[in-house]
């Protein structure tokens, strides 16, 4: 009881204490610095001619460099804490081999995961920022690492999937997307003109930032009980076919309102 109580135990374990406090802020430190360092990086290669990356790659591989280094920092942090209390950090790691093989049937899934994390960044299956659906989860890529890939839906939830876990992938972010509109239109209604009003249409549709192509009316896709369907389609920017349907929409009613077009009869009103 009474080492405990002298004045060398105290000045040793007040010694202990700074030397790991010093060790956590070191850690601290390296981490802060090396963030902004791999961010600076893979942004000056944005731009780069020599080495160039688009803006999506360059931001998942930065995510990944952070992921590694910090996982490192952990580490190296650990080993030089447990030295601080004598602890023979050799044969911890050599133990840790043991015991690492002996739940190596346990552990599969987990290289199951690092393996597939590592071939979605290497064949860059989607990147930070995609927007992409996986089973039936959906949302915006925030982080991709060798062993989870983190989403965000429309409703704000994250989602933390692991890299073995996934199968199909459906990415919507790359290349065009398309957007498809049908519109109904009653048999009394004179179909040419109806086609040279859309056709009109297209063409002033054809200067939305989000068209890639100016649109083309299709023709006449099926025919109902009460209605005829005409379609238009247009190559838009990804995740943008959606408000190019809507404007398009927005213009036929207006123009069919203007042109006096009958509507179906499943669209009349009654009394009107």
């Amino acid at each position: 009881m009474q080492e405990f109580l002298s004045s060398e135990f105290w000045l040793y374990a007040a010694n202990k204490l700074l030397r790991i406090v010093a060790i956590s802020i070191g850690a601290m430190t390296v981490l802060r610095f090396f963030g902004p360092v791999i961010d600076r990086f893979f942004q000056a290669q944005t731009g780069s001619k020599k080495f160039y990356l688009e803006e999506k790659r360059a931001r998942t591989l930065s995510s990944l460099f952070k992921s590694v280094i910090r996982y490192t920092v952990y580490f190296i942090t650990l080993v030089l804490v447990l030295q601080e209390f004598k602890i023979d950090t050799t044969s911890l790691i050599a133990g840790a081999g043991i015991v690492g093989l002996a739940i190596g049937v346990g552990a599969q899934s987990l290289v199951k995961d690092v393996i597939t994390g590592f071939f979605v960044i290497l064949e860059d299956q989607y990147s930070v920022g995609d927007y992409i659906v996986i089973d039936s989860m959906a949302g915006h890529v925030e982080d991709i690492g060798f062993r989870v890939t983190v989403l965000r839906d429309a409703n704000g939830v994250r989602h933390i999937i692991p890299n073995g876990a996934i199968g199909k992938v459906s990415n919507y972010t790359r290349g065009h997307m398309q957007a498809v509109i049908n519109i109904p239109v009653a048999y009394e209604a004179d179909i040419g003109k109806v086609l040279q009003i859309l056709e009109e249409i297209c063409a002033g549709a054809a200067d939305m930032p989000e068209v890639l192509e100016r649109p083309k009316v299709i023709g006449v896709v099926d025919f109902r009980t009460a209605e005829i369907i005409v379609r238009i389609a247009a190559k838009t920017v990804p995740l943008e076919q959606v408000k190019v349907e809507t404007a398009i929409r927005r213009r036929i009613k207006e123009r069919f309102d203007a042109e006096h077009i009958p509507p179906p009869a499943a669209f009349v009103r009654p009394g009107a």
